[in-house]
């Protein structure tokens, strides 16, 4: 399976690590770095000193590179950032342009997903069986006429594609791209918003739906307007966007109209948002396909 749990590097990003391994450990230079990996809380203080202990800066490249893929499914990404921030970007290259080669030889994306468990951290795909939402999820919607129990994605024809391909952008990559969920059901600001009784319900169909349409799906949960504000950024930053061919953001909550209630119910304007994925901003995303989905409960 490819479904990751909290603790899993996705086997992409270990295969990456692995085939670069030697170039790695002669060529990084850690003094900086282990300091951008403990900022991000990649690495322990311990996990520093264990490093720093080694002798030669051969055989401490090598133990962290021994460490990393222990250290959680945003462990590859935030070591990409942070040899771009200390200037070591040749080697984020290199990583990228092996992690580009990998992902698009693998085969045909469909899904093995069962809605009614918890949500890892970061769910990719993995052929078998289609996603179905769970009947425990399916009574706690208000609103269970919207949709199929099963959802499916319907390839379109030879015919319509030859007709329309020179039309639409490039969308080969394996996964297609990274989309992001982000649902906020339960708030506790002085706005008095109510619970969204169907929100849970919503997003899941939106995770089945961009699995099946080949995306890794990264989930956020209740969030204040700040944490949105920087968990959106840092999406925005994954340097795994660089070989994607696009990317869907889905926000799902209270709001107005050009904005969208945290939590604590504070505002988020959207244009701060799609900001966040220009090109000035996201030059990962330039020139590709940004799909943004907003529900806002009014």
């Amino acid at each position: 399976t490819r479904i990751l749990g909290v603790c899993g590097m996705h086997p992409d990003h270990q295969e990456t690590l692995k085939k670069n391994r030697v170039v790695l450990a002669k060529q990084l230079l850690l003094s900086e770095l282990l300091e951008h990996l403990l900022e991000k809380d990649i690495i322990t203080l311990e996990m520093r000193e264990l490093i720093q202990a080694k002798v030669g800066s051969f055989s401490q490249n090598v133990e962290l590179l021994n460490l990393l893929p222990k250290r959680g499914p945003q462990a590859f990404d935030a070591f990409c950032v942070a040899l771009r921030e200390t200037k070591q970007g040749h080697l984020e290259d290199l990583l990228l342009t092996t992690l580009s080669g990998l992902q698009h030889v693998l085969p045909p994306l469909s899904c093995d997903y069962d809605l009614s468990l918890p949500f890892p951290v970061c769910e990719s795909c993995s052929p078998h069986k289609q996603p179905r939402l769970s009947t425990e999820t399916e009574e706690r919607s208000l609103d269970n006429g919207d949709g199929p129990p099963c959802l499916q994605v319907k390839p379109c024809t030879p015919e319509f594609y030859q007709t329309h391909y020179q039309l639409a952008y490039r969308l080969q990559s394996r996964p297609r791209g990274l989309a992001l969920v982000l649902s906020n059901v339960r708030f506790t600001g002085e706005k008095d918003l109510e619970f969204r009784s169907g929100g849970d319900v919503d997003h899941s169909t939106l995770i089945a739906l961009f699995k099946l349409l080949g995306y890794n799906v990264h989930v956020l949960h209740d969030q204040t307007a700040q944490e949105m504000r920087e968990k959106l950024q840092n999406f925005a930053q994954l340097p795994a966007h660089r070989v994607m061919d696009s990317c869907i953001v889905a926000l799902l909550s209270h709001g107005v109209e050009g904005g969208i209630y945290g939590v604590d119910g504070k505002l988020l304007e959207l244009q701060e948002v799609f900001r966040l994925f220009d090109n000035a901003n996201c030059p990962s995303l330039q020139n590709k396909p940004k799909m943004f989905f907003i529900q806002a409960c009014r």
